[in-house]
């Protein structure tokens, strides 16, 4: 890595981490480990090489100055540029490699999504995918489904439901379980630079290798996740939690609520249940882990203002 390039996500957070620590301030959690550093480090280092064709960008509504530029009436169902968000798959195929080349998993190439069955309905259409299998017995599969073809840079008008857009789709099991959908909207107007969106593939990729990912599922296939990112709830509450005051740290904009992990509501039928790299149960519809000795990282708070 560039010691002359700016922090990534994963170093701000630990250093906040790090930080919360020497105050005493516990509900943050833990620093990362060197272990879950280094892999992180790993992933950055591939993307270098995998990333050399697909070029990050910046927040588009976010000025010289830090402050926040006004959304235009015409950027709403519009795509300008939907090759770039190309990224997101020279991203995934980082991860891919690295966990290959770490020896936690065997990878397998899924030419035409379609032949995919998932739990749940992903909503979108699934084309190749790449199907992580962990060598460590009784982990599951780590999934990342590409929504467009190779080769294909998308549809300006993201508005019809056809539209192609170069996004990705992270499931984990099997059959697989719809994690998360990136980006969820692909208009100009809810753009915020790529770095917003592999912090945020980053976050899913590694809550599921490190198993700190939960979810239940209901009998007619409702998603209840356990462990949020931004669209974290609180315990009692039925509504997202406000958003953080601005963050320096993001430019000066109002960066996403601090995740943490929030107590699962109970919903009918059977609960899922999955074995951690500790092998204690959890309320969950899969807890992952590709290699024991990888910490689970319940929350990813953002840095203080």
């Amino acid at each position: 890595m560039d010691e002359h390039a700016p922090p990534t996500w994963w170093q701000e957070h630990h250093a906040f981490l790090l930080e919360c620590a020497e105050e005493g301030e516990v509900d943050a959690g833990p620093p990362f480990s060197a272990q879950l550093l280094d892999l992180l480090t790993d992933v950055e280092r591939t993307f270098a090489v995998t990333g050399a064709d697909t070029p990050p960008w910046p927040d588009p509504h976010l000025g010289p100055d830090g402050q926040d530029l006004p959304v235009r009436e015409e950027e709403y169902s519009r795509c300008l540029d939907p090759a770039k968000h190309r990224i997101l798959a020279a991203r995934a195929e980082a991860w891919a490699q690295v966990l290959v080349a770490k020896g936690w998993a065997e990878r397998e190439e899924i030419a035409d999504g379609a032949a995919l069955t998932w739990l749940t309905d992903p909503l979108v259409t699934a084309h190749r995918a790449t199907v992580l299998r962990p060598h460590r017995p009784g982990a599951q599969p780590l999934l990342l489904a590409r929504t467009a073809p190779d080769g294909q840079d998308g549809d300006h008008d993201p508005a019809p439901a056809d539209a192609l857009l170069p996004g990705l789709v992270v499931g984990a099991g099997d059959p697989p379980l719809p994690v998360e959908t990136i980006p969820d909207c692909g208009c100009d107007a809810c753009d915020s630079g790529s770095r917003d969106l592999l912090e945020l593939l980053d976050q899913v990729i590694l809550s599921i290798v490190d198993g700190s990912y939960e979810a239940l599922i209901s009998p007619d296939g409702r998603r209840e996740p356990a462990l949020g990112w931004s669209h974290a709830l609180d315990e009692d509450a039925e509504e997202p939690r406000p958003r953080s005051p601005p963050s320096p740290h993001h430019g000066g904009r109002a960066s996403p609520p601090p995740p943490r992990r929030t107590t699962p509501r109970e919903l009918p039928g059977t609960r899922h249940r999955g074995s951690r790299h500790d092998d204690r149960r959890l309320p969950a519809v899969l807890a992952l882990s590709l290699q024991e000795g990888v910490p689970a990282r319940r929350r990813f708070p953002h840095p203080r203002p």
